[in-house]
Parts: structure tokens; C-alpha cells; sequence
């Protein structure tokens, strides 16, 4: 068994940091490319956060994860409608 021991936290606070970025974004106009990556890198975190709870409150390995009806919701919308989510809660 090896020593390692999972630090759930971490997952929350990239995701945590991708909505600032994505809030940044919006708020100083940036490109509809760079507004794109952004919502990317925000789905991206957010499928790793789900990822990490199931880690955390499961004692199955993570090899087994099933995504969930909220994580299936964060894999199915569109770009931009994150970004009309964010740019709603931004102003």
C-alpha cells in the first residue's frame, strides 16, 4: 500500500480559481476565443472536482467513476452556454 494520501481540497480550489478567471474574463471583454479556453478549463475543473468527491466518499477505486446526472449535465452543455451563465452572474 503505497503512502500517498489524496488531498480532496485541491480539485475545489482550481475550480474555485477557474470561475474567477472565467468572472476576469467576462468582466474585461476578452476575446470570444480566450472567453472559449476559459469555459473550457471551467468544465474541465468542475468534471474534476466530481471526480474527486466520488474519490473521497467512495471506497471504490477511481477507475470505476460514473458520471452522475450533474456531471453528464457539465459534460453535454455548450460553451457558450457557460459563458452566458457566467456573463449573467458576472454583471
Amino acid at each position: 500500500m503505497t503512502a500517498y494520501i489524496a488531498n480532496h481540497q485541491k480539485k475545489k480550489r482550481i475550480f474555485q480559481k477557474r470561475e474567477t478567471e472565467m468572472v476576469h474574463a467576462i468582466k474585461h471583454n476578452y476575446s470570444q476565443e480566450k472567453l472559449e479556453k476559459a469555459a473550457e478549463k471551467l468544465r474541465e475543473a468542475k468534471l474534476n472536482v466530481f471526480k474527486s468527491e466520488f474519490s473521497e466518499n467512495s471506497v471504490l477505486p477511481a477507475s470505476s467513476y460514473e458520471p452522475g446526472v450533474k456531471a453528464k449535465e457539465w459534460e453535454e452543455i455548450s460553451v457558450s452556454k457557460i459563458i452566458e451563465q457566467y456573463r449573467i452572474n458576472a454583471i
